[in-house]
């Protein structure tokens, strides 16, 4: 008898402590999710939520962020809900899932848009700091300019994003790897530019980041990426409706005065005809080429020295990003 109770004041003080131990984690949690509002809006967003809780006990830490306002200069973005969520015994993947709407608002210029949406969710895998996996599926999004009414600006089926780890680009002496990037965007339909069938599909890759997500936030870190040689590598960047299409792949970085470097190479097929008289027809040769016995256009742009050349013209300068 007595074995039993001292089993049961073993197993109910390792549940008081688990529970203390939750009840500190959770408190720690609000905590910092609350100091987000502490930001100026200028140089560091303000983030506020009009209701914020936290749950998921004993296993999981959940926390909902009800009315969530992010407040950046003279633009402010408010989306219905936002829920994260981290299993205490796998704390490195991290899922969230969003609730439609999410409202733009541009105070210099007073415009607004909205954004709807079905299911939205996003999962972040870590390994160890390193970013294992990126991924964001969002079905149904439609676009809209709400003032003085709706207008759809854009609607697709399905859009998604994925950061991919490429684990023999990691370098662990000087701290940097790369990631493989995937982005499709299905059934896209934009009123304006007639389109009615759309798809785009961008492959890329991005060089040279710190092998640590923390890193990624502070101040310098487009200067210690272009420090390292870091480069976007587009392997192929495609958008098309029906037979029509535009794809583009190339290399691009920063020189050492942080302007843009690099060179794309251009083709389409149908792009100039759907255009029309919308651009001049001299900007039009220049920026997608001279027409092909197939029927394509072909052009190459670089980026060098701060200038943009368009096949061998120069066309504009590029000014430094920092």
């Amino acid at each position: 008898m007595k074995r039993i109770i001292i089993l049961a004041v073993i197993v109910a003080l390792v549940v008081l402590a688990w529970t203390g131990a939750w009840l500190f984690v959770a408190s720690q949690v609000e905590k910092q999710v609350a100091n987000l509002a502490n930001g100026d809006g200028v140089s560091d967003p303000k983030i506020t939520c009009a209701e914020l809780s936290t749950g998921g006990y004993p296993f999981a830490m959940d926390v909902v962020c009800k009315g969530a306002t992010v407040q950046m200069q003279d633009v402010t973005a408010q989306l219905a809900e936002i829920r994260g969520s981290v299993l205490v015994y796998q704390p490195t993947h991290a899922l969230f899932i969003a609730s439609s709407p999410l409202v733009l608002k541009d105070a210099f210029s007073g415009n607004e848009q909205r954004l709807d949406f079905g299911l939205a969710q996003a999962s972040v895998r870590l390994d160890s700091w390193r970013i294992a996996r990126v991924s964001v599926h969002v079905e149904n999004p439609a676009f809209y300019n709400t003032l003085p009414s709706d207008e759809l600006i854009a609607k697709a089926s399905l859009a998604e994003l994925h950061l991919i780890d490429i684990p023999e680009r990691h370098e662990p002496a000087k701290g940097l790897a790369a990631l493989a990037v995937y982005a499709p965007l299905e059934n896209l339909v934009m009123p304006g530019l007639q389109i009615a069938d759309g798809k785009v599909s961008v492959e890329a890759e991005i060089n040279g980041l710190p092998d640590d997500v923390r890193l990624m936030a502070e101040g310098d870190a487009i200067r210690r990426w272009q420090s390292a040689g870091g480069t976007v590598k587009l392997v192929n960047v495609q958008a098309s409706d029906g037979e029509n299409f535009i794809r583009t792949s190339g290399d691009v970085g920063l020189d050492e005065q942080m302007r843009p470097q690099g060179q794309l190479q251009l083709s389409s097929r149908g792009i100039v005809e759907r255009l029309g008289d919308r651009i001049p027809a001299q900007v039009r040769n220049i920026m997608l080429g001279q027409q092909a016995p197939d029927g394509s256009y072909g052009q190459t742009i670089t980026m060098r020295g701060g200038v943009v050349l368009v096949g061998l013209i120069p066309v504009g300068m590029v000014p430094p990003l920092l």
